[in-house]
């Protein structure tokens, strides 16, 4: 070898040992971004949470209403200037909400089969904003501030393996004013706190037990006040003073057995259907005797309701096309056949019967039982109701649908009750719904709501503290509404 070539080889070893000198220097390729990938498993909208196997779904909508009522029961008494009921509601006959409703769904597959967690909550503003999905208000007659905010946690459980636990829709529910602006399309059914198991058993058919809170199902108050001095209600010390159990309802002592809930349902092409009951425990919390403190209590009883429903798509006439029938019994069960979880929403606040409370001051005259007192032993007697249900939604084309509903609740409190009346509710309505783009619903809905109240001797009840006597009344609902849905 030359000295020309050994030189030119000596270079050529330095230059590549100086690269891999810097070629070691250089830091190690940099991981792949890891994008958000699709999850197509489940339907639209989900996808892969990163670096997880859960898929996520986040939804829910934005909405406006504007409603206009002519409900009497909403009028001052021009000779008094006061409410005729001596409530805190408002005479007004225009009412406007605004609501944000977000859910979130993540789900994901196991050993064990489908692992999912649903949330949904809701931000709320506009008249009777206190009322939405408050039981204890409308049981206990409270008025609501108008134009306030709420907010409201409507959904929270975990399903896995059969079991479902949290708060969601009782698995009592059927139908529930899907297809109405009061009903599911207003906000959603109010729910209860479950632990329920559901057996499949194949093409669509399955059975579920549940065990659910039944302090969202009471119906209850009393008669009078214990303590010594003071005027009934009055702040004794540092707590309020209980009302008693007595012919003016049953008052309910602390929970003991949850309510027990059972249905068989099946799912199929055609549409669904559904029977189901319930066992709603009674417990009384002492009544008044010769003085006016607690002296015994009735025996604890067991209130029950059984319902069926009926769900028909009917897509030969067009596509969504759908229509729903329920019927409700209870006897000492009142919520399960008149209340806002089922056959819509339409019982409470700007959209029905809340707006009817001049007939029989509703929201507080509704007792699921009696303690009849007058009895030599004090016994639990029970209110009676049945209601039937039904909604049917057509499209005239796939962005203009329209939908007709009815309802009527048949309430009969017990004959020994005083100062509470037997009931006979109805509504009916129709809506239309356009969507110029999708998700994007422009609406308008027009119901009527009608209540017909008699004492337990047959006469027209006297409201106070106006005297004035209300047997009937009816009400005509507007709403128009936007919402855009995602």
């Amino acid at each position: 070898m030359t000295f020309k070539q050994s030189l030119l080889l000596g270079s050529a070893t330095a230059v590549l040992a100086t690269a891999s000198a810097h070629a070691a220097d250089l830091p190690g390729k940099a991981a792949p971004a890891e994008y958000v990938r699709v999850c197509d498993t489940y339907g639209a909208g989900f996808f892969f949470i990163p670096g997880t196997d859960t898929c996520l779904r986040i939804g829910g909508f934005v909405r406006a209403d504007y409603t206009m009522n002519t409900s009497p029961g909403n009028r001052v008494n021009p000779a008094t200037g006061v409410n005729y009921l001596g409530t805190s509601y408002y005479d007004q006959a225009y009412a406007t909400s605004v609501r944000l409703t977000l859910n979130v769904d993540a789900r994901s597959n196991t050993e064990y089969g489908l692992l999912r967690a649903f949330g949904q909550f809701s931000a709320y503003r506009g008249a009777f904003s206190n009322a939405i999905n408050s039981q204890a208000l409308i049981n206990s007659g409270a008025g609501a501030s108008p134009r306030a905010s709420a907010i409201n946690l409507e959904r929270a459980f975990i399903q896995f393996a059969g079991f479902t636990a949290g708060y969601s829709a009782s698995f009592f529910n059927f139908y529930q004013g899907d297809v109405q602006f009061g009903g599911n399309f207003a906000a959603t059914a109010r729910g209860t706190t479950v632990l329920a198991y559901t057996a499949a058993f194949g093409s669509g058919l399955s059975a579920t037990v549940s065990i659910e809170d039944s302090m969202y199902r009471r119906y209850g108050n009393g008669d009078s006040w214990y303590g010594t001095v003071g005027a009934p209600g009055a702040i004794m010390g540092s707590s309020l003073q209980r009302p008693l159990s007595g012919r003016n309802g049953l008052t309910y002592a602390g929970q003991q057995i949850p309510d027990i809930v059972a249905n068989l349902r099946i799912d199929q092409a055609w549409g669904s259907a559904q029977i189901m009951g319930a066992l709603h425990q009674l417990r009384d919390f002492g009544y008044a005797g010769a003085v006016n403190v607690p002296t015994a209590r009735a025996g604890d009883k067991m209130g029950w309701a059984v319902g069926g429903g009926l769900r028909l798509n009917l897509d030969m006439l067009a596509r969504g096309d759908v229509l729903w029938l329920q019927g409700v019994y209870a006897d000492g069960a009142l919520d399960y056949a008149f209340g806002v979880a089922n056959q819509g929403g339409d019982r409470e606040g700007i959209w029905g019967a809340g707006n009817l409370v001049g007939v029989n001051a509703l929201k507080s005259q509704l007792r699921d039982a009696i303690v009849n007192t007058a009895l030599a032993n004090p016994q639990i007697q029970t209110t009676k109701a049945w209601s039937l249900a039904a909604g049917f939604r057509h499209f005239w084309t796939p962005a203009l649908r329209s939908s007709i509903f009815g309802s009527y609740s048949n309430i009969d409190q017990p004959a020994a009750a005083l100062n509470l009346y037997d009931i006979k509710y109805w509504s009916v309505g129709v809506n239309t719904i356009w969507s110029p783009v999708r998700n994007l619903d422009l609406g308008l809905e027009v119901a009527y709501h009608n209540i017909r109240s008699r004492t337990q001797a047959g006469g027209i009840p006297i409201i106070t503290p106006s005297n004035t006597p209300r047997g009937q009344e009816g009400a005509w609902i507007g709403t128009v509404r936007v919402q855009r849905n995602f």
